[in-house]
């Protein structure tokens, strides 16, 4: 049993790509894996009691990669947001939260993520929040231009106003940096770079990651 359990994960979900490569198939195949392995994670995140799930979908610095694979992508998270999903979340009293930003992204899929915040809003259990066509420069970006104008704390300003600070940040994949993701909300957090590709992740692995980070002494710049 883990007895420290973080109160906010946060993920960077890596490798799709590389695992596709690895099996000799198209990245698409990557991307639709890695959809699948979400499922699996959010209901551990519901057994283990976490407050908050971020999971970092789709960055500012996406739009970089091919048309067809961003195309695709756009579809896979239009897709993942049917009525099937809605009423799941609904069952679980999942509130569903999409943090980043509108500018680039069709307008279809706009709605499907707005019409699931306002359909599961009044959900009392977790929080799965979704960073999509988010950067976590751009998020202190827009914050630090509203401060002037406003009497509220910089926190209060992020896009994740009213989520906590993440305690643990996990990294699948083996690569070994954050890629501006979350650096405000992620400035105690402990972090795990785990080597699995996403595609590859699992229950087991997201267990045994959580077990790491109960073991770890937190100081917060204390002794």
């Amino acid at each position: 049993m883990i007895s420290n359990i973080p109160q906010h994960v946060a993920i960077i979900m890596d490798g799709n790509g590389r695992w596709a490569n690895e099996l000799k198939r198209p990245r698409s195949f990557g991307h639709k894996k890695g959809a699948l392995v979400i499922d699996d994670i959010l209901k551990t995140t519901i057994q283990k009691q976490i407050k908050v799930l971020s999971l970092f979908a789709f960055s500012i610095e996406n739009w970089n990669r091919p048309a067809k694979e961003i195309d695709m992508i756009i579809r896979l998270a239009v897709n993942k947001l049917s009525k099937k999903t809605l009423t799941f979340f609904n069952e679980q009293q999942i509130q569903f939260r999409w943090t980043g930003f509108k500018e680039r992204l069709p307008q279809q899929l706009v709605n499907r993520l707005l019409s699931a915040q306002t359909t599961t809003q009044q959900n009392s259990g977790m929080i799965l929040n979704i960073c999509l066509n988010y950067g976590g420069q751009q998020d202190i970006l827009q914050a630090a231009q509203k401060i002037n104008t406003s009497k509220q704390k910089f926190a209060d300003l992020l896009l994740t106003k009213d989520l906590p600070p993440v305690d643990l940040l996990i990294r699948t994949g083996n690569e070994k940096r954050i890629s501006n993701f979350m650096l405000w909300q992620s400035s105690y957090a402990e972090i795990i770079f785990e080597p699995t590709l996403w595609p590859a992740y699992n229950s087991q692995i997201f267990t045994k990651n959580l077990l790491e980070f109960s073991k770890r002494q937190r100081r917060f710049g204390r002794i």
